[in-house]
């Protein structure tokens, strides 16, 4: 039961991109978009009753319950970032963890508005490192960066900033 609890687990945190999709080896991602994005700000990702919107350099994940767009200002979910910090190559990769004390449902990362491939891992359902990089090099300059992380009931997003010279 262990080892199944421990599989899950994994295959849960590396299946976790928002909206990416793996097969055969290929990635694709899709956005869905909600009927009425939350804001003010640009909307990342909105699926179902939970979104993701970035607001300058601040980014908030929001859960739609009863129709209303409501910000989970909550903390239930954490989303520590693991980098790039400072200044990065001109392909960095961008890497958060993300633990809650409820199981994990849905995890992505965005870098300057555009939803990366994710990989991710981890040894339980509730804490797990997602991971991805740009398939083309970036400008020099500042990128954001945002994390997403949730579980059932709660989320987090976090935006950090980042220099290419």
């Amino acid at each position: 039961m262990r080892r199944l609890v421990l599989a899950l687990g994994l295959l849960a945190l590396a299946g976790c991109g928002s909206t990416q999709h793996e097969s055969a080896g290929t990635t694709t991602g899709t956005t869905p978009v909600a009927a009425t994005p939350p804001g003010p700000g640009r909307t990342l990702y909105a699926g179902g009753d939970w979104a993701v919107v970035l607001n300058g350099d601040d980014a908030t994940a929001f859960h739609r319950v009863g129709g209303t767009w409501h910000p989970d200002r909550s903390g239930a979910v954490k989303v520590r970032v693991l980098g790039p910090d400072g200044t990065a190559p001109a392909i960095p990769q961008v890497a958060a963890e993300i633990s809650a004390t409820k199981p994990l449902v849905e995890s992505g990362v965005w870098l300057d508005g555009v939803e990366l491939p994710v990989k991710g891992g981890g040894l339980t359902a509730t804490k797990g490192t997602i991971y991805g990089a740009p398939g083309t090099p970036l400008a020099k300059g500042a990128h954001v960066a945002v994390a997403y992380g949730r579980t059932d009931e709660h989320a987090t997003a976090v935006a950090w900033s980042f220099e290419v010279a």
